[in-house]
């Protein structure tokens, strides 16, 4: 938008591009002039509006005054005199109508030192009208949605309508009600956990324990012991006999996670569990019956570790009873807006938010592969609710947390709002203070965020510092 700006004597000291090309004046001729001499001749005030503040409820009303003859006075240097903000409407020398409104600054003595002065096509406001109507018509309708989303899967964790996945929704009451055991597979961050929950609390086992067991998160030489218990004497350190967690989830469900990662010398014994329902504590001679659900998960292909004899072959098929795949995010990308939205309602009510998407950044998170799938969009709807003032989440915002790496994709994704309580020089130094954070945040280093704001380094660690920015980053 063209912006101009003059000092308290009515010369201008600023002009930008799109001021220039409106106008047709160079900036080089302008800057330096006085207003009156630089753009009377272009001016052609019709029409003025005043705003009346109502102390009472803090609300405005407008008032209209046309003018008998157009006028080609200065705004800027009617609000020097007037001392309080002020909006005309003029013609541009196209003949195109324009909002003209100019902002006096004042110093701390209540002189003016600034008149800042910014000009807005009233053709592409009306249009920006009416893409703002449909955009609002869009939320609402996407609101309704998400509504009816809800209500149809208020009792579920598992988000999403594709085909695939309302196959799955679809499957859940049918295996729940059994005891078969079930093989969960899909890649890391799909939601298999969430899966396996969905079914125990469906099943007839939901008032008895949930227990899981991370194979590969436990170490090798634990790992029995966690899982089976031992008696007392069995090891060093065995000093009083312990239940396993299969004993302890006795009568309920039981998830075998990173199934994949199981050491192959206690696969016999897990066989054991599944064909006789017992086991035996480490050390112990006593058998111990047992009634458990199984339920098992991996991201890997457990073929593979057949072939390679990593994985017994007749486990896999006691384990292989009713195998459910889930997608990964990319193949069911109709899901990903719901999910984004689940998300942010959560977050929102988390941390006392109010951030909302526009359809932009919606488009462009689906448009992201999410090679981390639901694990990785959560952690990136908690980033982008937490971080930033604006309560609209722009794309901007969000490639700048998918695609970390390339310079060229580090921009400010907020414009510029006048604060009028605000000097010109406090503002430009919030402006700064603000880039620099992003890009010490993102860079890490005052070298690369240099790099990325295209200045030197000595300058953003000088400017940090008379800024006030924690000092978080690294030289």
């Amino acid at each position: 938008m063209p912006i101009h700006i003059i000092n308290g004597e009515g010369i201008i000291i600023f002009v930008n591009k799109a001021w220039s090309k409106v106008y047709n004046i160079k900036r080089e001729f302008a800057v330096g002039r006085h207003v009156e001499e630089i753009i009377s001749k272009y001016l052609k005030y019709f029409l003025t509006i005043n705003e009346t503040t109502h102390t009472n409820d803090e609300s405005s009303s407008y008032t209209y005054h046309h003018f008998d003859e157009v006028s080609s006075k200065s705004l800027a240097t009617l609000v020097l005199s007037e001392k309080k903000k002020m909006s005309m409407v003029s013609s541009t020398p196209e003949d195109t109508k324009v909002l003209v409104t100019s902002t006096p600054i004042f110093n701390g003595k209540n002189e003016i030192e600034y008149v800042f002065t910014l000009v807005q096509d009233l053709t592409k406001i009306s249009d920006l009208k009416e893409v703002l109507d449909a955009e609002v018509e869009k939320n609402k309708i996407l609101c309704q949605k998400l509504k009816f989303y809800k209500s149809e899967q208020s009792n579920s964790s598992i988000i999403g309508n594709s085909k695939v996945l309302n196959d799955i929704k679809n499957l859940i009451p049918v295996v729940a009600k059994t005891d078969a055991t079930i093989l969960i597979l899909g890649e890391s961050g799909v939601g298999k956990e969430v899966l396996a929950k969905e079914i125990y609390i469906n099943s007839l086992r939901k008032d008895k324990p949930f227990i899981t067991i991370n194979c590969a998160a436990i170490p090798e030489n634990l790992l029995e012991s966690e899982m089976f218990g031992y008696e007392k004497g069995a090891f060093t350190g065995a000093v009083k006999s312990k239940a396993g967690l299969f004993e302890l989830a006795n009568g309920g469900t039981i998830l075998l996670d990173e199934i994949g990662a199981m050491p192959l010398n206690l696969q016999p014994k897990l066989l054991r569990v599944l064909q006789e329902n017992e086991f035996m504590r480490v050390g112990g001679t006593q058998k111990i019956p047992l009634d458990v659900r199984i339920i098992s998960a991996t991201n890997e292909n457990l073929f593979n570790l057949i072939k390679t004899g990593e994985f017994r072959q007749d486990l896999y098929y006691r384990l292989n009873v009713i195998p459910i795949k889930i997608p990964p995010l990319r193949d069911r990308k109709e899901d990903i807006k719901l999910i984004c939205l689940k998300f942010l309602d959560d977050f929102n009510k988390k941390y006392g938010k109010n951030k909302i998407f526009n359809e932009k950044s919606l488009f462009t998170l689906e448009q992201y592969e999410w090679p981390g799938n639901i694990r990785e969009l959560k952690n990136a709807i908690k980033r982008l609710v937490i971080i930033g003032e604006k309560n609209v989440i722009t794309s901007n915002q969000v490639l700048y947390i998918t695609k970390p790496d390339g310079i060229e994709q580090f921009e400010p994704d907020e414009y510029i709002e006048i604060d009028e309580n605000l000097s010109l020089k406090e503002a430009v130094q919030s402006l700064e203070k603000k880039l620099i954070i992003d890009a010490l945040a993102k860079y890490k280093t005052t070298y690369k965020a240099a790099e990325a704001l295209k200045t030197t380094q000595p300058t953003i660690v000088r400017k940090a510092k008379l800024l006030g920015i924690e000092k978080t980053y690294e030289q």
